[in-house]
């Protein structure tokens, strides 16, 4: 039966947030704009594409052993070290200087973070926010460097903090301002959604299983989302919005490792 008691999710009393959540503060904008754009009052939107690029599961394998395995050193997960590679391929395609700071937007699902859990049949999206935030000579150093920062963000997505973030979002007078756009993911930074867990392939209407199932359209530039493999390979797609001109030399970086 489906749980809609959505009392469980209310900020404290009084709210008390405990953290800055720089995951609900304003994306980090260039440092400098591009020449052509300071000549003119309102540059024009440049224009994007979209495509998706699958990596095989000896891909996967082979990008992970950039990672070094050191005794005592984090464990980073699969999306962890996909996400910095991603991350690490958009900022050297854009070309942003070592100084560049970027923010990497990661939806998480607060439902097992919090404690206790949230009942199985609770309706509705419990979606909190991991934000790595970095300078682009940090995110391009190396996968293992991007993953670090990536994964220590996700790891401080616990319990005390979802509920700080709750009370964060208590206290502040107007929600529609933290509402989250083109502005928010548009180059120097990158929202990476993660729908690996979803049963998107299990949707049967009548003809078998899908063979493909993913976003109809990615609304905004910078955004992209990890998509499973259909046949259930090991492979993963990554489906991604970017900047024309920003898109033929992404191409060309994803699978150069």
């Amino acid at each position: 039966m489906p749980f809609i008691d959505r009392s469980l999710l209310r900020a404290r009393d009084p709210p008390t947030p405990a953290y800055p959540h720089i995951e609900y503060q304003p994306a980090p904008a260039m440092l400098s704009e591009p020449p052509q754009a300071a000549l003119t009052s309102k540059p024009a939107t440049p224009p994007t594409a979209v495509a998706i690029f699958k990596l095989s599961r000896a891909e996967l394998v082979r990008l992970r052993s950039q990672v070094p395995a050191r005794e005592g050193a984090p464990r980073f997960s699969t999306y962890a070290v996909l996400a910095a590679h991603v991350w690490r391929c958009a900022s050297l395609a854009r070309g942003l200087p070592a100084d560049q700071p970027t923010k990497l937007y990661c939806a998480t699902d607060g439902r097992q973070r919090l404690q206790p859990p949230l009942p199985e049949g609770y309706f509705g999206n419990v979606i909190f926010t991991a934000t790595p935030l970095a300078n682009a000579g940090t995110v391009t150093a190396g996968v293992a460097e991007g993953a670090s920062v990536i994964q220590a963000a996700l790891d401080r997505m616990d319990d005390g903090y979802c509920r700080s973030a709750l009370d964060y979002l208590e206290l502040q007078p107007d929600l529609s301002a933290l509402v989250r756009g083109a502005h928010t993911f548009r180059c120097p930074n990158l929202g990476l959604t993660s729908w690996v867990r979803l049963p998107i392939h299990d949707a049967d209407f009548g003809w078998g299983r899908p063979v493909f199932m993913g976003p109809g359209g990615i609304a905004y530039e910078g955004l992209a989302f990890v998509l499973p493999s259909a046949n259930r390979d090991g492979s993963l797609s990554v489906a991604i919005s970017l900047q024309a001109e920003h898109m033929e030399k992404f191409r060309k970086l994803i699978y150069d490792f």
